[in-house]
């Protein structure tokens, strides 16, 4: 049996359409099939969706993997390709899209499945899919309204309406007892349109309509219609069919007119109890037993598929539409508010917990139907925030983008700029942008938001703080980590008094300002910090929460910058097993043991690097902050080991990538230049590394300043190429100088600052100041270190950069 996903019932009553399901499978073959209404019939009814599901039933042995695609909205086809990123085994990434990209090349290579059946369903804008689709052995299907398929992109197939002998078969598998005679008159009538077929079986079944009942009725309905059609007339039968039996499951039906073609769950419409709705509709949803009682009945006249469990009603687009056409403007506007209001109902909230993720999907796609962005309902505009957050919490941060950027819009012309949720919808729309790489847009609208919101709620209101934290972010993105400390800390002093220690945002906040202080160099005042807010997050949050985890990163990054490798060890031991491999903190606790392995001179250490460095490609993708800055320390590895080759090609390719994400002038950028020089100065070209250390070090003093720890890295390589120059006292003064700053900053017993006395030593022919600093490396080091074969032979010493988080 192949390995499915999302894959419809099958329709039991399915008959007929041998010829077309031959042709789909011949021209398969040949590439992506779009299925689309015969040009007789472009609104639908055809029977496309049944089709396609009858094809992935009868030919599933053919395949090793079947997956059904809804795509009739973005969001809802990326989080179906999500899952079947996981169905491929593919590790998921952060950014959401590159998940997806893995899915259709993992699909094109035919890895781990070269036999495989994707449908994408009522894909009515091939912009949206076209870059999502694999090619390779596998087979693509797509049902789609829309006649604006290329050939280069797919072959075309109508679908036209049922042959009489196929309608004939449907409408007598429904009632048997039906002869062939009359089914013949009732096709006829209703023009072999399948839908309209399926209304009329379904009601004739409800009801117990003789046939002559039945046609009377159709004549009598066509008759008061401008331009009756099949599907117009079939469905009003069944519409009022279902009134006369049970005029509250007809509102309930006008109520899903509102909604997406996606399956509405039962506890979607049970959200409605809390409104105010007409007697009998209230007493309906009130309770849980008569609104499922409700769902089949509507199911019985045709007017919407119920899934085998009874759990969720799916409603064809065109009866939605059709009801749609009957509703007068006052009863459209009072059944759009109670839609409105059973939404705000059903939202779980808390759209960062992954476990009430699964009732935001099934909310996310009923949002542009029932434009509930328009909503005047104060928790209408509220679901709408959650869902562009739940979007970027699970890593679809074009979804986000997009619903917050719709918002943003909308709001600003209906409710003002300086609006409450005006501002919240411009705070996640600014998240969104960031994720995406569009940080000077993120940056700009940042400030403004931030700068009304101090205005109109100011300072210590709770989303004033919050965008300040984001503005905080963008501030270190910028290389500002000065300006990022200030205002983290000004924003801990406020959420601290306004809310206490504990307070998850608080603690939020003073996490981002421990890694401005690490990002500054301050790695005291960074610990001290970071291991009171991990006690902090260990007090009320459980030791396996992702923010219990980032504190254990953080404070390992804190002792790495003090000198204390074997204490990274210690603070990460256990737990990066507990999260998958390529888990964030997984990725963080790799590199971090990686560098301390190096600086330890463990053999191991390059080996782990790489292995990180890959796994943060995976997930992160190349352009990365966080896998340029894993590239810099698999470097420093691969330069240890002697392969001088190697770490140029990591740092020179990091260098331009970060010149690109970050800009020349930030301090990443600068420091990663840094490192590339040290490569090129053991390569021997020490002129080519002098110009580079001198244009670096200026730039370092200019953005971070002299005493910070990459600016004294890069001066102590600079004072090397000095001295392989000839340049002896400049390369004195330099080293003088960047050991007494390293003695301030670093400390004494720091092992750079040890390498730091080895060099002056070296430059000054110093046999004491040599001794005193072999035992400085020996304290810092221990015994057997690869340091001491480079003093044997009388090398200089590089003091290596590592890149913290941002």
């Amino acid at each position: 049996m192949p390995i499915r996903g999302g894959l419809p019932p099958r329709n039991p009553r399915f008959v007929g359409r041998e010829e077309l399901l031959t042709r789909v499978r011949g021209l398969l073959g040949n590439g992506p099939v779009v299925l689309l209404p015969s040009p007789d019939h472009q609104l639908g009814g055809t029977g496309r969706t049944q089709l396609a599901v009858e094809y992935a039933y009868r030919h599933a042995d053919a395949y090793e993997l079947v997956w059904w695609i809804p795509a009739e909205q973005s969001a809802g086809m990326r989080a179906a390709l999500a899952g079947l990123a996981q169905k491929l085994g593919l590790p998921e990434a952060r950014d959401l899209n590159r998940t997806l990209g893995a899915v259709r090349d993992a699909l094109s290579r035919g890895e781990p499945y070269r036999h495989w059946l994707v449908v994408f369903e009522n894909a009515n804008r091939p912009e949206d899919i076209m870059p999502y689709l694999p090619s390779g052995a596998g087979h693509v299907l797509v049902t789609s309204r829309n006649p604006r398929w290329t050939a280069e992109v797919a072959q075309v197939l109508p679908v036209p309406v049922f042959d009489r002998s196929d309608a004939v078969d449907l409408l007598r598998g429904r009632v048997t007892e039906l002869s062939a005679a009359d089914a013949d008159r009732l096709a006829d009538r209703l023009g072999d349109v399948p839908i309209a077929l399926d209304l009329a079986a379904a009601v004739r079944a409800a009801t117990g309509w003789p046939v002559d009942e039945y046609l009377d009725r159709y004549d009598r309905r066509a008759a008061e219609l401008a331009f009756p059609t099949p599907i117009r007339v079939a469905w009003g039968l069944a519409a009022e069919a279902l009134d006369r039996a049970a005029p509250a499951d007809r509102v309930l039906l006008e109520l899903c007119t509102f909604l997406a073609s996606a399956p509405i769950s039962w506890q979607l419409l049970w959200a409605a109890r809390t409104l105010p709705l007409e007697e009998e509709v209230a007493r309906t949803v009130r309770v849980e037993r008569r609104l499922r009682a409700a769902m089949r009945r509507i199911a019985r006249f045709g007017l919407a598929g119920l899934d085998p469990s009874g759990e969720r009603l799916t409603v064809h687009p065109l009866i939605r539409g059709m009801f749609g056409q009957e509703l007068s403007s006052q009863r459209h506007a009072g059944l759009l508010r109670t839609v409105r209001g059973m939404l705000a109902a059903a939202d779980p909230g808390d759209p960062d917990n992954p476990a009430g993720w699964y009732r935001y999907a099934e909310l996310a796609p009923h949002l542009i139907h029932s434009d509930l962005l328009g909503g005047e309902a104060e928790e209408a505009r509220q679901l709408v925030i959650n869902c562009i957050r739940f979007h970027y919490a699970r890593g679809d941060y074009d979804s986000s983008r997009e619903l917050a950027g719709a918002a943003v819009t909308r709001w600003r012309d209906a409710l003002g700029e300086s609006a409450e949720q005006t501002l919240l919808a411009s705070f996640h729309l600014a998240n969104a942008l960031r994720a995406v790489g569009r940080t000077a847009e993120a940056r700009n609208l940042n400030l403004h938001t931030l700068r009304t919101q101090r205005e109109v709620f100011g300072a210590d209101d709770e989303a004033t703080l919050a965008t300040a934290n984001s503005v905080g972010g963008d501030l270190r993105m910028q290389g500002h980590f000065g300006q990022a400390r200030q205002l983290d800390a000004d924003n801990l002093v406020r959420y601290r008094r306004l809310f206490g220690e504990s307070f998850p945002t608080a603690l939020r906040c003073a996490n981002n300002l421990g890694i401005d202080l690490r990002l500054l160099g301050d790695f005291r005042g960074a610990r001290a910090l970071d291991e009171q807010t991990l006690r902090h997050r260990q007090a009320v949050l459980l030791d396996g929460h992702p923010e219990t985890w980032a504190s254990r990163a953080a404070l390992a990054y804190d002792l790495f910058g003090l000198g204390d490798y074997a204490g990274v060890a210690a603070v990460l031991a256990g737990h990066a097993e507990h999260v998958a491999e390529d888990h964030p903190f997984a990725l963080w606790a790799g590199r971090l043991t990686a560098m301390a392995a190096h600086r330890r001179g463990l053999p191991e250490a390059r080996e782990l690097a790489a292995a990180t460095l890959a796994a943060c490609r995976q997930r992160f993708g190349d352009l990365s902050v966080d896998t340029l800055a894993t590239a810099v320390s698999s470097a420093n590895c691969a330069r240890a080991a002697g392969d001088l080759a190697g770490a140029h090609e990591l740092l020179e390719r990091a260098v331009i990538r970060l010149h690109a994400v970050l800009g020349d002038e930030h301090p990443f950028t600068l420091a990663a230049s840094a490192g590339l020089a040290g490569v090129v100065r053991a390569a021997g070209r020490h002129a080519d590394a002098r110009t580079i250390d001198e244009e670096v070090l200026g730039g370092l003093r200019r953005s971070v300043g002299a005493d910070h720890p990459f600016t004294l890295s890069c001066a102590n390589g600079l004072a090397a190429d000095l001295f392989a120059a000839g340049e002896a006292q400049r390369a004195r003064e330099l080293a003088a100088d960047t050991l007494r700053r390293s003695r301030v900053v670093r400390g004494a017993d720091h092992p750079d600052t040890a390498a730091c006395a080895w060099n002056l030593a070296l430059t000054d022919g110093d046999r004491a100041a040599r001794q005193q600093a072999l035992a400085a490396l020996a304290k810092a080091y221990g015994d057997g270190h690869p340091v001491f074969r480079a003093t044997a032979a009388g090398q200089r010493l590089e003091t290596d950069i590592d890149l913290p988080p941002l």
